[in-house]
């Protein structure tokens, strides 16, 4: 019952996750996977004003899917980066000067970028222009100069 417990069961379960899909056991990494989306579902529900555990749920959808792309579940990626994104989003509204929650926008962007060729440019745009706007702000990001190249790279390879 105690939640404190419950988020260090979560974090083992990811970490047992990222291991299962670095050896290769997609349907391992999976069962871990969700099992860490379970718990931090409950500790959502139950105190959903926690911005830690919202950001540990992002995370999670995030992995997840990282790890149903990587299986070739496109579509079933797409939405966990979309729950993902959501949440990276209103955290990042709620607490605008966090760079962290920045980044997360960012990164859950040019995810779904990745899988939706329709949206790519518009997706892409989004994620430069908090990129630009974190290096005006002389943000601490890591791999913001090769986060920023990499979206100039897509979009100057979509002819933008």
């Amino acid at each position: 019952g105690r939640a404190d417990y419950q988020r260090n069961l979560s974090v083992s379960y990811i970490k047992l996750g990222d291991l299962m899909k670095a050896l290769g056991e997609g349907e391992a990494a999976r069962r871990y996977y969700e099992d860490s989306l379970a718990i931090r579902q409950r500790l959502v529900q139950a105190e959903p004003g926690r911005a830690d555990y919202q950001r540990d749920l992002s995370v999670s959808y995030e992995r997840l899917g990282d790890l149903l792309g990587a299986l070739g579940e496109g579509e079933a990626a797409r939405r966990y980066y979309e729950d993902s994104l959501e949440i990276a989003q209103c955290l990042a509204q709620a607490e605008p000067v966090r760079a962290d929650y920045q980044r997360d926008v960012v990164v859950s962007l040019i995810r779904i970028a990745a899988m939706d060729s329709t949206q790519a440019a518009a997706l892409l745009q989004e994620a430069l222009s908090i990129l630009r706007a974190l290096k005006a702000g002389a943000c601490e990001i890591p791999d913001l100069d090769s986060m920023i190249e990499y979206c100039e790279r897509r979009l100057a390879d979509k002819g933008l």
